[in-house]
C-alpha cells in the first residue's frame, strides 16, 4: 500500500496500469479502495486511451494527515533515494497512528491551488519503459 501511495503522490496523475508498470506487480483493487476510503487518493478523471482508465491523485486530506501544506514539501526523491522513502514512511506511519479515520471532505490538491481540471485538460501520460 505504501508503494502505491508513494507512486501516486510523486507521479500523479497516474492509472493503476502506470503503478503496475513502475512496481512490476499487479495493484490489488483492495489497496486502491482502502486509499480512497481513507481519503488520501481520488479519481480525478480518465485517460483518453482505450478502456479510459481512471487517473488517481492525492487529496488535501492526504496532505493534512501528513502535516504538509503542499506536494512540494514531500521529501525529494532525487539524490536521496532511500532516505526520502524512509522519511515518507515515517510521516505516513505517524499519520496512520493518529487515530480514527478522517471523514473530512476530499479535495484534490490541484483544485485547492488552481482552476478545476477538466478531462480534456488531463494529459495522456505514457509510461516509460
Amino acid at each position: 500500500m505504501l508503494e502505491t501511495l508513494a507512486i501516486i503522490a510523486y507521479r500523479q496523475p497516474v492509472t493503476r496500469g502506470d503503478i503496475e508498470d513502475i512496481r512490476g506487480v499487479a495493484v490489488s483493487p483492495q489497496v486502491v479502495k482502502l486509499l480512497e476510503e481513507r481519503g488520501w487518493i481520488e479519481c480525478i478523471g480518465h485517460r483518453e486511451t482505450p478502456g479510459r482508465p481512471a487517473l488517481f491523485a492525492t487529496t488535501r486530506s492526504f496532505l493534512d494527515d501528513l502535516g504538509l501544506r503542499s506536494l512540494e514539501e514531500l521529501p525529494p526523491l532525487s539524490g536521496q533515494g532511500e532516505a526520502a522513502v524512509a522519511e515518507f514512511e515515517l510521516q505516513l506511519g505517524a499519520a496512520v497512528g493518529d487515530g480514527p479515520d478522517n471523514t473530512a471532505a476530499v479535495v484534490h490538491v490541484a483544485a485547492a491551488q488552481t482552476e478545476p481540471v477538466t478531462e480534456t485538460e488531463i494529459p495522456a501520460v505514457q509510461p516509460s519503459h
